[in-house]
């Protein structure tokens, strides 16, 4: 019963078209893309930029730690 309400409703909005983006409708889409605060969690974490540093820290509190790294331009503009 769900999925043919779903398959209802996204093919309403598909016949629709994209809406226009007016004052009116600003602060909605921009409420609906902006991240809740459960999802910025990784905003709290002590994050090092020194690979070493992050060892000698991670040693002497006894914790682990994360090593992320990546290939490439960091807002895929390769």
């Amino acid at each position: 019963m769900r999925t043919a309400a779903l398959v209802l409703a996204l093919a309403a909005i598909a016949r629709a078209g994209d809406p226009e983006l007016t004052d009116e409708l600003y602060p909605q889409y921009r409420d609906h893309i902006r991240p809740k605060p459960s999802e910025e969690g990784w905003r709290s974490v002590g994050w090092r930029t020194s690979y070493w540093a992050a060892v000698q820290e991670g040693n002497r509190k006894g914790l682990p730690i994360l090593l992320w790294t990546m290939n490439g331009h960091p807002l895929a503009c390769t």
